[in-house]
């Protein structure tokens, strides 16, 4: 990927490694726009970095998707990096009964946000030079831990999300990425 001279939304920007992402990117010029669903974290982190740009979204409403998409597209017309980070992670019980409500809020956030917001952007992201769709996986998606077994679930659901894609997109400008970051303690659980 590029470094420099880019548009780049980052989904998950207000905290964590989301964070990292945009203020790293931001600190070499590029344009970062940020979305999550809390929106005094993302106020906090544009406040730090002057001239970085913030959205609302939750990753799990379609319509909400959609309406953003369309936004970036008419705000941004330059748009070439999309980095698909939100993500939740939950303690689960794969040796029981697990919640339900937990298992479809972890696989809606982690695996069909992304899909949904890629869709979204995609044809856009085909007239774009050097676009990039990137998905932060884990290490987990490719060695789960067991006590946090749908999370690992997901994580290795989008990584072969992202194989597929990047072969059905290798004759385009696209590049398809994948940022696998090992397991560290972050406000995520």
């Amino acid at each position: 990927m590029k470094l420099t001279g880019n548009t780049i939304f980052i989904t998950g920007g207000g905290s964590g490694i989301g964070r990292a992402l945009a203020e790293a990117l931001h600190a070499r010029g590029n344009k970062v726009i940020i979305s999550g669903r809390r929106r005094a974290n993302l106020e906090e982190v544009v406040a730090a970095n002057p001239g970085m740009e913030a959205v609302e979204l939750d990753v799990t409403s379609p319509k909400g998707i959609d309406r953003v998409a369309a936004r970036l597209i008419a705000d941004h017309p330059d748009l070439n990096v999309l980095i698909n980070n939100a993500g939740i992670m939950l303690p689960d019980q794969a040796a029981g009964r697990i919640d339900d409500k937990l298992l479809v809020d972890t696989v809606t956030t982690n695996l069909v946000g992304p899909i949904r917001l890629t869709s979204a952007l995609v044809e856009h992201l085909k007239g774009r030079k050097n676009a990039v769709i990137a998905y932060t996986s884990s290490v987990l998606g490719f060695v789960p831990m067991a006590f946090t077994a749908v999370y690992s679930a997901t994580k290795a659901a989008l990584h072969s999300y992202a194989l597929s894609q990047r072969f059905l997109l290798k004759n385009t400008d696209i590049r398809v990425l994948e940022i696998a970051p090992p397991w560290v303690r972050t406000d995520l659980m």
